[in-house]
């Protein structure tokens, strides 16, 4: 979900249940962008963020480490600051609870430091537990340098209206390197558990269900506040992949990549033919053929010559070597049963003329 709108004039219509907690949120992001001196762009250009969010275990109730990255493509402002909303539910103790100098995450990035087209990683720095301020202090305050030389203050705080976490950071301080532009990426890890000490600096709520994120950016320049929600969905996790079972392509094995080379719903992890063409991956691996592809130079099993077609060819060359062990005959010939069997006979040439006359299914 996006709500987007200038902060100029201050004034742009937000869904009506998200205007007890965007209005102020305007007007607190017009103000640190005044305060902190707005390098502004030359010119107009986009402000179209991107948010993410994810757990490393969607289990209820657990100590799961959470992962946003916030993004800008090339070509649009850079991102001057970020709030994080996060639902209640999510058990986050206050940051007195665990010593001052634990470990409690990491904060990468990247971005074109040159401004000359490329994208450079940003050295990466560990979130670092601080004591609260002495007036008005926040749940909690993690500190972290980001590419040798870039400080970041997170003010961890809860709302009212409604009930949740925030937290702020703002990107654009004294510290911030010259001369960068987009495409820029803040990705932020927060771990369930602080180190060395262990204690919990955040845990999953204790019920399943659909939680949604939210998170308001500020454009550094052109003055633009973009809001963007990703959603999470917490329930059992089997394989702990940070994926409910309800949502995970692969619930019995650990993917949390979602990868799905054949779009046939099930994950490759666990799919036992990745490029659906008919051949297990076993027999593939097995062959020397591709098992994410199933059209090409040595990607069907049916089609010893590559030429697309499963014909007269492919069964005279597996007459040529009948009876043989494999090797000395080619391990592409065996390609039944299931599990190979190192010798090209009557299952490879049955499993080869029921093919006869066929093309393979890829572009």
């Amino acid at each position: 979900m996006i709500e987007q709108g200038p902060v100029s004039d201050g004034v742009w219509p937000p869904p009506a249940r998200s205007i007890p907690r965007l209005a102020p949120l305007v007007v607190l992001l017009t103000v640190l962008a005044l305060a902190t001196g707005v390098r502004e762009a030359s010119g107009t250009m986009s402000f179209t963020p991107a948010f993410s969010v994810s757990v490393s275990d969607a289990n209820p109730g657990v100590r799961a480490n959470a992962t946003t990255i916030h993004s800008v493509p090339a070509g649009n402002y850079l991102i001057d600051s970020v709030n994080i909303f996060i639902p209640i539910e999510w058990q986050i103790p206050s940051g007195d609870t665990y010593p001052v100098g634990n470990i409690v995450g990491t904060v990468s990035g990247k971005a074109d430091k040159g401004c000359n087209g490329s994208v450079d990683a940003l050295t990466p720095g560990n979130l670092i537990n601080q004591a609260p301020g002495p007036t008005d202090p926040s749940r909690a305050e993690w500190f972290a340098v980001v590419d040798g030389t870039w400080q970041l203050l997170f003010i961890v705080e809860q709302t009212n209206q409604p009930r949740e976490w925030q937290i702020t950071v703002t990107l654009n301080n004294a510290s911030m390197p010259t001369s960068m532009c987009s495409p820029e990426e803040v990705k932020v890890t927060i771990n369930g558990s602080a180190s060395p000490s262990g204690a919990q600096v955040i845990a999953n709520p204790a019920h399943a269900g659909t939680y949604t994120w939210d998170d308001g950016l500020l454009s550094l320049g052109g003055s633009q506040v973009v809001f963007v929600s990703d959603e999470l969905v917490i329930g059992a996790d089997s394989d702990a992949d940070g994926l409910a079972n309800t949502v995970d392509n692969c619930p019995t094995v650990p993917n949390p990549d979602q990868l799905d080379t054949d779009g046939d719903g099930a994950g490759n992890a666990c799919d036992s033919d990745d490029d659906n063409d008919g051949f297990s991956d076993v027999i593939e691996l097995s062959a020397g053929t591709n098992p994410l592809l199933n059209c090409g130079v040595n990607a069907w099993p049916a089609d010893i010559n590559n030429d697309g077609v499963s014909d007269i060819a492919e069964i005279d060359a597996l007459a040529g070597n009948f009876g043989l062990a494999v090797p000395p005959a080619p391990e592409r010939h065996d390609i039944a049963p299931d599990t190979p069997d190192d010798v090209v006979d009557i299952t490879d040439i049955d499993r080869m003329a029921g093919l006869f006359g066929r093309s393979c299914s890829g572009p």
